[in-house]
């Protein structure tokens, strides 16, 4: 009897809130102003500044996944906290070959000094980030900057940032 009262219940509060969420939902071409889908960490790698300019993507958020290679404490006074994270991404080309590519994501904020410590712990909770782990990223566009090595390499602004575990 009192599953069946918590379950009317439930399917009350749902059919109340529904058109409360509804009405205030995102359409789909205001999604697409803000946020773009389409761009990869491989496709960040050929994309160039006027191309980038041409399809506005540093006017939008980017949602981007791959794997943490490096974190760069930049600055580490936790109140401007500031950490550079290399994200790659690969395939494989044919069965011999994988191909990597990679961007460096620019995240500030003292949030961030507990997201991405300066010092793995022993006992890493489910929102520390560490090399290695696996993550979604929602960023924007900046600038892309020359290596040591002559290679261009994408450089953004971190708004978001969680594993996937």
């Amino acid at each position: 009897m009192k599953r069946r009262r918590l379950r009317a219940a439930l399917l009350l509060s749902a059919c109340l809130l529904l058109p409360a969420t509804a009405g205030s939902a995102i359409s789909k071409s205001d999604l697409d102003r803000v946020l773009d889908f389409s761009v990869t960490v491989k496709t960040l790698e050929r994309l160039d500044p006027a191309t980038a300019r041409d399809y506005r993507l540093d006017e939008r958020f980017l949602l981007l996944d791959g794997t943490v290679n490096t974190i760069e404490v930049i600055d580490p006074d936790e109140s401007r906290y500031q950490v550079i994270v290399e994200l790659v991404s690969g395939e494989w080309i044919g069965l011999e070959e994988v191909r990597s590519y990679r961007c460096l994501v620019l995240f500030s904020g003292p949030e961030y000094a507990r997201v991405f410590p300066r010092r793995a712990p022993r006992d890493p909770g489910p929102r520390v980030i560490t090399p290695n782990d696996r993550v979604l990223m929602v960023a924007r566009l900046l600038e892309p900057v020359q290596l040591e090595a002559g290679e261009s390499v994408w450089v953004l602004e971190g708004s978001y940032v969680r594993p996937l575990k």
